[in-house]
């Protein structure tokens, strides 16, 4: 089972909250009574946007021992705002203001609040605050899952906005509102709003804004199953987020890159960036603790929910790597934090860790525990119409009945689990309700069937996921790296040349020719001999990664064979029980049967030769102009060559025997013009 659609829910309905909480996080530093008379003290004489910034921590920090001096602080807080249009300040007051109250789901409270904030702002002709008011109407409304309340606030701020003409504010409405169809599953809808949000960010450089529309587009395409288009918007954001350290979008971004790798098969990949997204959030903690900022029960609470994220993401992983002990633990220690007697998690967040471990004592053979944390998930997904994770959790309450070998009910949940799916174009959860049908009636011997469901799935699967997509992906990743790599270069070209200003600079004004002269010389060599250690290092690196590339190239040819063998395999099976059938039948399982074979993977070898031409761009080039001659199962040979793969190897993947390669390398070697004492694997690794 996917962790996308679970997982990514959650995303949506805590996305504002970190954001929030983390912005606030730059200001707060947990103060106590002192503390705050300290702040108080420096905000006598402090001035413009510094003394926005005081009045926002004040403003946090007062929300829960003085809503009166919370208030006042808040008044004073966007008044200046809107007099030096200080933007970004003026929205997160109202954070500050009813944050304390969202998070332990007091939102009558937080509404009331938020209303008397809205008829200060009216009767003083705040006209901006006026707006952000609706706005945050709307936005706990939200929380408590009333999309209709939620859209209507939304839209009213939107006209405020717009009435003033206010880019910010609009913009503001625009991701908001996309953040609601995100949620009521309206990807297209959304798509539009965050396109709008980003069209007026990027005109007006709003940076961190920016940093946010990427991130919802990316998330948004991944809903939509478009996985390049996701890669791409989410490594924009997170090269963002990177330049200025905010670890709430740093754990977010490698937590979806993750988690593409898993709608993919790439378990290894996956697992490598939610370790990433742990680790984000475990140093930030130490950090945190190490330098008294962030603490206080609130935080902690929330830097708990975020470790049970990550637990909850590598548990699915582990879960895929069939790993069941490691997904067991971690799917119960992340339900444990989440359900523990002070969490802020919401029902939302504990459905996705009772799925997680449903499915792993599903595959554990324990059905009643399985069947017990499935449907409590289901449920909640129900409630919240969460149809995504809905679709999920049914497909998981099929795939026990499945084990139990109740093939009715089993059918019955896959069938529904896809019917949602298709209901709001989850491509992704399609694939995998055609895949688990195809398989059930597999299993009842209803070949006609399985193979209808087999054909939809792989027509969406390759609609989805396909090689040429997986290269780009890569190539982002790549472009990424080489681009951040290219930046650290250059800060460190900036360094070295600043260093050696002050050397010159020195050496100038002490006049002492022969020893900056020495020393000079020195650090040169130094240099000279810490550039070769690091060239050569890199040429090991890549050779390494050469190494890699090419285990990659013999794992996908190999998978030709595989996909081929199984193929064979099938139809020999329908011709040797050809017999059995009925004679009116015959007709049709002699289709089966020719189609099965049309289906041997020819195209898999151009899209091999495809990849392995970019990671060895030269070799068939330069092979083609020295030897035009050589057949297309030659050029194959040479290719396997290569790689390093032995006539066994080569036989086993092109279904031969290993007497007919050494045939055919012999053969091979004519054609080259080798002498005896040539190795040919040689002659071809130089080429």
């Amino acid at each position: 089972m996917s962790i996308i659609f679970k997982n990514l829910q959650r995303y949506k309905l805590a996305f504002m909250l970190l954001i929030s909480i983390n912005i606030l996080s730059n200001y707060s530093f947990a103060l106590n009574q002192n503390k705050i008379d300290s702040l108080e003290t420096v905000l006598t004489k402090a001035k413009g946007e510094e003394k926005v910034k005081i009045l926002n921590t004040l403003i946090n920090e007062y929300s829960i021992i003085d809503t009166v001096k919370s208030f006042n602080y808040f008044k004073k807080s966007i008044s200046l705002s809107e007099k030096l249009n200080l933007h970004f300040h003026e929205k997160n007051s109202f954070g500050g203001l009813i944050n304390y109250l969202v998070r332990n789901k007091k939102f009558n409270e937080a509404i009331s609040r938020v209303k008397k904030v809205l008829e200060y702002s009216e009767k003083n002709k705040l006209k901006k605050s006026v707006g952000f008011a609706y706005s945050a109407i709307g936005h706990v409304f939200l929380q408590m899952n009333n999309y209709t309340e939620a859209e209507k606030y939304q839209n009213i701020a939107l006209q405020k906005f717009s009435e003033i003409n206010y880019e910010y504010g609009i913009a503001t409405v625009y991701e908001r509102l996309g953040l609601i169809h995100m949620i009521k599953n309206e990807f297209t809808e959304a798509l539009k709003y965050y396109y709008r949000a980003l069209k007026i960010n990027q005109r007006l450089d709003f940076k961190h804004e920016i940093g946010i529309s990427l991130y919802h587009i990316g998330l948004t395409e991944l809903y939509l199953s478009n996985y390049e288009e996701a890669v791409d918007y989410i490594l924009r954001s997170l090269k963002y987020w990177e330049k200025i350290n905010f670890v709430a979008n740093l754990w977010n971004c490698n937590e979806l890159i993750g988690n593409i790798y898993i709608k993919l098969g790439g378990y290894r990949k996956a697992l490598h960036y939610h370790k990433v997204a742990l680790k984000i959030r475990e140093d930030n903690i130490r950090w945190n603790i190490k330098n008294d900022v962030g603490s206080g029960e609130d935080i902690d609470l929330v830097n708990n929910l975020g470790i049970a994220y990550s637990y909850n993401n590598i548990a699915e992983v582990y879960l895929n790597l069939k790993k069941y002990d490691s997904a067991y633990f971690y799917a119960y220690e992340s339900l444990k934090k989440k359900e523990s007697k002070y969490s802020v998690a919401s029902p939302n967040d504990i459905a996705n860790s009772q799925l997680n471990l449903g499915n792993v004592f599903c595959k554990l053979n324990k059905h009643d525990s399985a069947l017990l944390f499935i449907q409590k998930a289901a449920e909640t997904y129900k409630i919240l119409q969460n149809k995504s994770s809905y679709s999920e959790a049914l497909y998981g309450l099929g795939q026990v009945y499945f084990n139990l070998r109740k093939y009715k009910k089993a059918k019955e949940n896959f069938t529904r689990g896809l019917e949602i799916a298709k209901e709001i174009g989850d491509k992704s959860n399609e694939k995998n309700g055609y895949k688990l049908l195809s398989d059930l009636f597999l299993s009842e011997n209803d070949y006609k069937k399985s193979l209808e469901y087999y054909k939809h799935y792989s027509e969406i699967k390759d609609s989805i996921i396909n090689k040429e997509s997986n290269s780009k992906i890569e190539e982002l990743q790549i472009k990424y790296e080489v681009e951040k790599k290219e930046q650290e270069i250059k800060t460190q070209k900036a360094l070295v040349l600043k260093k050696k200003s002050q050397l010159i600079l020195s050496f100038i004004i002490g006049g002492l020719l022969v020893f900056v002269a020495v020393i000079f010389i020195f650090f040169i060599q130094k240099t000279k001999r810490q550039k070769e250690k690091i060239f050569h290092q890199e040429n090991e690196n890549l050779q390494k990664r050469l190494e890699l590339k090419n285990k990659e190239l013999v794992c996908n040819v190999s998978s030709i064979y595989v996909k081929n063998k199984v193929i064979s395999k099938v139809a020999q099976q329908l011709s040797r029980r050809s017999d059995n059938f009925k004679q009116a039948n015959m007709n049709m399982i002699r289709d089966i049967i020719g189609e099965l074979k049309q289906n041997l993977d020819e195209t898999s070898w151009k899209e091999f030769e495809i990849r392995f031409a970019r990671v060895h761009e030269s070799f068939y080039k330069s092979l083609d102009s020295k030897f035009p001659d050589l057949t297309n199962t030659e050029r194959k040979i040479c290719a396997m060559l290569k790689l390093g793969m032995s006539s066994k190897e080569i036989a086993s993947i092109t279904m031969t025997q290993s007497e007919s390669v050494d045939i055919a390398r012999s053969r091979l070697r004519k054609k080259l013009n080798l002498t005896r004492d040539e190795n040919l694997t040689g002659f071809l690794n130089k080429l």
